[in-house]
């Protein structure tokens, strides 16, 4: 009985060990075939299953705060109007007192302000919600709404000889609208540079001016160039368009009443100087373009100094008699007092070779900045009141409006909005992103690559391999959260090594970020949901188009019943919901690259790991020749057209 027993143990045992051989090779099978990865050590089942991304930080609700984006100051100089898009509201708030008199709610997250000549509308950009709101300043209630393009950042007021006009930039869809006032709609739609974000108007209305933050992409790796685009706001018509070479992230613009000047803050990059130079003070700098309006001439003049930098200009004033300008710097905390009676001397001076170097030379700035006004964190919009004797800065991560005498450049009070956010770690990471000292010589904040936490649309010199040859596309940080491993290699497996001491030592060339600060900035960079997209329906649903391309990009065969490689399939390496696997793919690009995310893709561009694709089409019409970054030979235009499309609802 005994032995009996003794055999049927053995014979169990065996056939366990038989089933658990067969198990663990039927695994390894699997994940061979379905990851086509050599090395098995990095794969998971989470690689491909069990994701949701209902359980990603940035799925998640967060606190909201009361920080101020644009500002616009009553005729009388007694109210100041003050968007608070975080809060979907406008505050109107006395300038005397310095107290906040009355909040209005405002769908759509409200952002940019203008008033009319009377004030007695106040005009609001709503940017999550494409529409422009008309608010009566006298109950502070909504009055009217007309749609725009998408996010529109920035609005501006003026006279024509037609009427009076509205110009709107609308930072998504690169395009600007053009609104008559009474009755309220949009007379045309005009084409702007890329992600279109301030406006300003000529003294006499005839002109307006459009400052785009990003650099176009038909430059490709060539050097980098944004514009401003000029138009007639009575007839809706594009007149003229300005290149500031080198330069991007241009968020503000206004016109000097006293010059026929335009003037707009710029980062003067150079993205493909090796990273090295940061050392040297030598890969990104803040600037002014001077645009001649009559001429369009353009001439860049440095705002740093030598040995000290003041990131991300933004918001930019002249004052009414047109001899001096205030520049917001959100990552140096500081506002920039220019003269522009010594610097219009210097120009009138210099000789063309001069002007054309003028912003390499950092000895240059104190020929003409006179002041630098330091802030509380973050300042972004600025606006003075009607006779220009006092300044107000939205100091946007502390929740607060300095005040300041403008003839004195004192500092009076602030307008208190909110606490700033001190026990909210998104919001305590959103001050790290945006903090330039954390870089050699205040040179640039993380925000400086990444505006809003996207992406600037460049490829940057990075040499580990060799200078010159290891360009590398600048990715967004949005919607990254759960997508690790990071890094084009993968080399990085969290958020806290991608930006701990590699991050230092490579690119900020300084003592690596503290612990505690580095887990708030990558608790910030978590809570960035992906980019939104236009090209999905309101319910959901996909256009036919989308629709086709949808079967094109989960597609096994092709249309003529060929069976595609199960590697080479759009859908094994981009796979729902992230539309990543996380792992890394040869396709054919020189090397194996970590899969990124297609999560609003469509606003991505540049692609692949060094940018050399300009567009989605780009991917499968010029650098995809054997078919290894999925097999798309078979398609024709209107398939490809379907392909992409469908990409774009991601």
């Amino acid at each position: 009985m005994k032995k009996r027993v003794l055999v049927i143990l053995l014979v169990l045992t065996g056939l366990a060990g038989v089933a658990l051989w067969l198990r663990q090779n039927y695994w390894t099978d699997h994940m061979l075939r379905m990851s086509h990865q050599k090395n098995l050590a990095k794969v998971t089942c989470f690689n491909c299953h069990l994701v949701s991304t209902d359980r990603l930080r940035w799925a998640q609700p967060r606190p909201h705060h009361d920080a101020p984006a644009g500002l616009a100051v009553s005729p009388d100089g007694k109210k100041i109007y003050i968007a608070l898009d975080d809060r979907d509201e406008v505050a109107e708030a006395d300038t005397a007192s310095r107290q906040v008199l009355r909040r209005a709610k405002v769908a759509g997250r409200p952002f940019g302000l203008a008033l009319d000549a009377a004030g007695k509308n106040l005009f609001v950009t709503c940017r999550d919600g494409d529409r422009l709101a008309v608010l009566d300043t006298q109950t502070l209630s909504e009055t009217g709404s007309v749609p725009v393009g998408m996010a529109p950042v920035a609005v501006a007021f003026c006279r024509t000889a037609a009427g009076d006009r509205l110009v709107v930039a609308n930072s998504m869809s690169d395009d600007i609208s053009v609104l008559s006032v009474s009755p309220l709609q949009e007379l045309g739609r005009p084409s702007a540079g890329r992600d279109p974000f301030a406006v300003a108007i000529t003294p006499d209305g005839t002109r307006a001016f459009i400052a785009n933050r990003l650099v176009s992409l038909a430059t490709g790796h060539t050097i980098p160039a944004s514009e401003i685009t000029e138009i007639d706001p009575m007839t809706a018509r594009t007149a003229r368009r300005e290149t500031l070479d080198s330069a991007h992230q241009s968020e503000g613009i206004c016109a000097v009443p006293s010059r026929p000047w335009m003037l707009a803050p710029l980062v003067k990059v150079r993205n493909l100087v090796p990273i090295t130079q940061v050392a040297n003070g030598w890969v990104m700098s803040s600037g002014l373009a001077v645009t001649d309006i009559k001429t369009g001439n353009v001439i860049q003049m440095p705002l740093d100094e030598a040995n000290n930098y003041f990131a991300d200009p933004s918001g930019i004033v002249v004052d009414p008699a047109g001899r001096r300008a205030f520049v917001a710097s959100g990552g140096g905390d500081v506002v920039t007092v220019v003269d522009l009676e010594r610097l219009a001397g210097w120009l009138e001076k210099a000789d063309p070779a001069a002007k054309r170097e003028a912003v390499y030379d950092m000895s240059l700035a104190p020929e003409y900045v006179t002041a630098r006004i330091p802030t509380e964190r973050n300042p972004k919009q600025l606006a003075l009141s009607p006779d220009g004797g006092t300044l107000f800065v939205a100091e946007r991560l502390a929740d607060s409006i300095l005040v300041v005498d403008a003839k004195s450049v004192a500092a009076q009070g602030r307008i208190v909005l909110g606490d700033g956010g001190l026990n909210d770690p998104i919001r305590r990471g959103e001050k790290v992103f945006t903090k330039a000292g954390f870089t050699f010589q205040n040179q640039f904040s993380c925000r400086s690559c990444h505006p809003d936490g996207h992406v600037d649309g460049l490829s940057y010199d990075f040499d580990t391999s060799g200078i010159g040859d290891n360009l590398l596309d600048n990715r967004s940080l949005m919607g990254v959260a759960g997508t690790e491993p990071f890094k084009w290699n993968g080399k990085n497996p969290t958020l806290e090594v991608q930006c701990g001491p590699r991050f230092a030592r490579v690119l900020m060339r300084t003592d690596p970020i503290p612990q505690k600060e580095l887990l708030d900035l990558t608790t910030y960079i978590k809570s960035l949901p992906p980019h939104r997209v236009a090209t999905r329906s309101a319910d959901g649903t996909l256009t036919p188009s989308q629709e086709r391309g949808k079967a094109i990009f989960f597609a096994t065969k092709t249309p003529g019943g060929q069976e595609i490689p199960h590697e080479r399939r759009c859908s094994t390496c981009h796979r729902p919901p992230l539309y990543s696997v996380r792992l890394s793919f040869d396709v054919g690009t020189g090397g194996m690259f970590d899969t990124p995310h297609l999560l609003g893709v469509a606003a991505s561009a540049p692609y692949l790991h060094d940018g050399r694709a300009q567009s989605l089409e780009e991917l499968w019409t010029i650098y995809n020749p054997n078919d290894q970054h999925g097999v798309s030979s078979y398609m024709n235009k209107i398939q490809l057209n379907d392909l992409v499309d469908y990409l774009k609802t991601l």
